[in-house]
């Protein structure tokens, strides 16, 4: 009887793969007439990044590729991720079939988290990754770095300091510009309060602001955030103050 059983569950086991595999074929190749009635678009990081579901839809609309209507055989799932990949603030796509006249795009997109804007005329977005990218028709609240900048230093340097940033909300909302200048040390611009922040070279970025941080915690309260004129945080172990 156990042998029975055993023999019964393989058979079942073949029967849904070769099921599997015809459906397989029905859906992405050719002999299937059913028009699609969904598209389902998934985009990783939706809230963070610049691209979104409408203008997915627009780019397929611009290329004659929306598949709403057409025969699922019909439609190229390779054309619709080269068209797509077209945009640089995509980083990769996958598109497939599935049943019921479906067809699901899923998106991974390239993340910006710095803004430059070069002494030497550059103008460019950089990602998480460090992807240069340009600027396009995109604008964000993203911290802005200006100054002695070129695509290397932005894409280590500067990207290791945005994602720092932008991983912790109060360094998010507070930073809002980054000056380089030729020697590469750094000077911050608040959002709140009038000083500016000599940072030094950019490197112990998290131990820097972490003094920082305890500074305006401990300090500010007591004698108001436009007090000091300058703040130089430099050097590891202290935060130093100029009237």
């Amino acid at each position: 009887m156990k042998v029975l059983k055993i023999l019964f569950k393989l058979l079942v086991l073949l029967t849904l793969c070769a099921y599997l595999c015809y459906a397989f074929i029905e859906l992405t190749g050719k002999g299937n007439p059913t028009p699609c009635e969904q598209v389902n678009i998934r985009i990783n990081h939706e809230e963070r990044g610049f691209i979104h579901k409408a203008e997915i839809m627009d780019m397929l609309h611009d290329a004659s590729l929306y598949p709403i209507g057409t025969a699922m055989d019909n439609i190229n799932g390779k054309h619709i991720e080269a068209t797509l990949l077209q945009n640089p603030y995509i980083q990769d796509v996958v598109c497939y079939k599935s049943p019921a006249g479906q067809v699901n795009i899923l998106i991974d997109q390239r993340i910006p988290v710095l803004r430059v804007v070069a002494e030497s005329g550059a103008d460019y977005y950089v990602s998480d990754e460090g992807d240069c990218l340009p600027p396009l028709h995109y604008s964000a609240n993203l911290v802005v770095a200006t100054g002695n900048i070129d695509s290397t230093y932005a894409s280590t340097t500067l990207k290791d300091m945005a994602n720092y940033v932008t991983s912790h909300p109060f360094w998010n909302s507070q930073i809002e510009q980054v000056h380089i200048a030729k020697d590469r040390k750094a000077t911050i611009y608040p959002r709140i309060g009038k000083q500016k922040i000599h940072f030094g070279k950019v490197e112990k970025v998290e131990t820097k602001l972490s003094n920082l941080k305890l500074f305006y915690d401990k300090v500010m309260p007591i004698v108001g955030w436009n007090k000091y004129k300058e703040l130089n945080i430099a050097h590891t172990n202290q935060v130093v103050g100029t009237r």
